[in-house]
């Protein structure tokens, strides 16, 4: 999986991308962050919050 970038996707930032965007559409944190016009940091804590929850998108990097 590549971002539109052309950056490979972590498993990651594939489920951050399905948890934030419709359609589909996979992008790696950096253009994620953009698009939806926060923080790249922001949504690496989304992502812990996600584990925490036990959402089966997101695994312990």
């Amino acid at each position: 999986m590549t971002c539109l970038c052309g950056k490979d996707l972590t498993y990651n930032e594939a489920g951050l991308s399905k948890k934030f965007l419709a359609g589909g559409e996979l992008l790696c944190i950096r253009c994620l962050a953009k698009r939806l016009d926060v923080s790249e940091e922001r949504l690496r804590e989304k992502i812990e919050e996600f584990l925490r929850a036990g959402c089966k998108l997101f695994v312990k990097e």
